[in-house]
């Protein structure tokens, strides 16, 4: 058992920047038998998080990379085991959402994070009552918006992400890491228009996002260097509405005149947002 803890722990801090190796640690999750194994296992996982990821958090290429291989590893110890090995102090995959910059990696991993929730413990708690700290992730990746003390909305919120449908999360999150490679050698044509970032209803942050289109000739929005495919649904009497592409809760843009807004599944102005100057 030293040997395959040995090989283990070489492949938690060697495998992280390149294509995923997704049956490799399929294997290393079957070679876990006892709960020392399975805890050491998860302890590599938060070493990962709290060291190697945190070094990398001015890299947001190589960031991203840790992340989503580390959400895999999760996903796949969750479908060998289902809950049996996770204990209700562990942190990780609550970790790993909140660490996930990614939007699509965020929804994609909600399975774990509900079955997280079926044990109970920490989750309950951690950053405030749930699901306070996971529907932030799942807000402010897609739409870089807070909800931060809206518990009117929690109710409705998780309700549509429980009802959803999805698939193996293990293999999503790879797909989706493929996909985000590829996303990453686009390069800019032409903005369409910036906007302030504002997460909040009544106050700006600092720094700008924007409609950009790509070389793949479709719209995006891009934060930083971070983007997402937008999808036009209408354009009529001057206004376009935008949603981005598989997103969770129903939530549009509408674009009149330069003015842009996000605007809730109930047809509500969450933001009104001011053109960057």
């Amino acid at each position: 058992m030293k040997l395959i803890v040995s090989i283990i722990f070489m492949s938690l801090t060697l495998n992280v920047f390149g294509q995923i190796p997704v049956e490799q640690y399929k294997f290393e999750i079957s070679q876990l038998k006892t709960e020392t194994d399975f805890d050491t296992y998860w302890k590599k996982l938060l070493d990962i998080d709290q060291i190697t990821y945190m070094q990398h958090t001015h890299d947001p290429i190589k960031g991203d990379s840790i992340s989503v291989d580390n959400m895999i590893r999760t996903a796949l110890i969750f479908e060998t085991d289902g809950n049996s090995s996770y204990k209700p102090n562990n942190t990780v995959p609550i970790l790993n959402l909140s660490h996930n910059y990614i939007a699509k990696s965020n929804l994609a991993f909600w399975p774990i994070i509900m079955q997280v929730r079926e044990v109970g413990g920490i989750i309950d708690s951690f950053g405030g009552q749930f699901p306070a700290y996971p529907l932030e992730s799942i807000s402010s990746n897609f739409y870089d918006y807070s909800l931060f003390n809206q518990d009117d909305k929690y109710d409705h919120l998780l309700n549509i992400l429980n009802t959803r449908t999805y698939k193996t999360v293990s293999h999503e999150l790879n797909e989706i890491y493929k996909n985000q490679l590829k996303l990453q050698q686009l390069k800019i044509i032409a903005s369409i228009g910036k906007w302030t970032n504002k997460r909040f209803k009544d106050r700006e942050s600092q720094g700008y996002f924007e409609f950009v289109t790509l070389s793949d000739t479709n719209l995006y929005i891009k934060r930083k260097h971070r983007l997402l495919k937008l999808i036009l649904l209408s354009s009529e009497n001057g206004t376009e509405t935008y949603k981005i592409d598989q997103e969770p809760f129903g939530w549009t843009y509408t674009l009149t005149n330069g003015t842009l807004c996000l605007v809730d599944d109930l047809k509500n102005i969450l933001i009104t947002y001011n053109t960057h100057k």
